[in-house]
């Protein structure tokens, strides 16, 4: 499961730098209204915080693989690298939402034909809805490895 979500983590950077790089106004209005378009386009993050969060998570992507291959080879470092990637994984979660209702505040009331309440509304549940997806994971592995059978199994792979 590690292999499988972190390749997909890395692969979704490369879309993710892509766009941001690439995309513009006009790009945007192929899919939405004028003024929806100038405010995705107004709303991207900035180049260099792009760049950065592409590495930050390309960086967690590899490390899940890595970790995740040598659990699968029964070394004691998958432990530590999946354990670390977990923790990782969480601060930048928490990091990344925080940033989204940073931006989601900002422009509030600059949503074109949608009233504050119900764009408030629908954006707490969206992000809600996307720190669980971007927890269930980390948070997964740590129980896991907390667990007192898991541990003692662990507890006996030689590196």
């Amino acid at each position: 499961m590690g292999i499988v979500l972190g390749v997909l983590i890395f692969i979704d950077q490369i879309d993710d730098l892509w766009m941001q790089l690439t995309w513009t106004e006009e790009d945007w209005r192929r899919f939405f209204s004028p003024e929806m378009a100038a405010l995705m386009a107004a709303a991207l993050r900035p180049t260099g915080w792009q760049l950065a969060s592409t590495v930050i998570q390309m960086g967690l992507g590899l490390s899940l693989v890595v970790g995740s291959l040598r659990l699968h080879r029964r070394r004691p470092s998958g432990i530590f690298l999946c354990r670390t990637w977990a923790w990782l994984a969480i601060a930048w979660a928490i990091a990344d939402i925080g940033w989204a209702i940073w931006l989601l505040s900002r422009y509030a009331g600059d949503i074109p034909g949608l009233s504050i309440v119900s764009w408030q509304t629908a954006a707490a549940l969206g992000l809600g809805f996307a720190l669980v997806l971007l927890l269930a994971f980390p948070v997964f592995l740590l129980v896991w490895f907390a667990r007192p059978y898991v541990r003692s199994e662990y507890s006996s792979w030689v590196e």
